[in-house]
């Protein structure tokens, strides 16, 4: 089973309401690039994310243990406080 940890940024922006609309996920090659995305992200969007998750290569299938790298304002519970 080969695997490859990726890293990805992602941004909420405020929608109607009280509620988040997701911008488009960005992938990056290293954690530090996802993260300093993220910490650049923190001021223009109401959330931002970082995180590194392994996925398997020949399934495709992902771990469901991502890493948190970096959070800031308002994110999805799934993402902690």
């Amino acid at each position: 089973m080969a695997t490859e940890t990726i890293h990805i940024f992602q941004a909420w922006s405020a929608g109607k309401g009280n509620r988040l609309r997701a911008e488009a996920p960005i992938r990056f090659k290293s954690a530090a690039e996802a993260k300093g995305r993220a910490e650049r992200g923190a001021e223009k969007f109401a959330g931002v994310v970082a995180i590194s998750q392994v996925v398997d290569v020949d399934t495709g299938e992902v771990d469901e243990n991502a890493t948190v790298l970096f959070r800031a304002g308002r994110t999805p519970a799934e993402f902690g406080e």
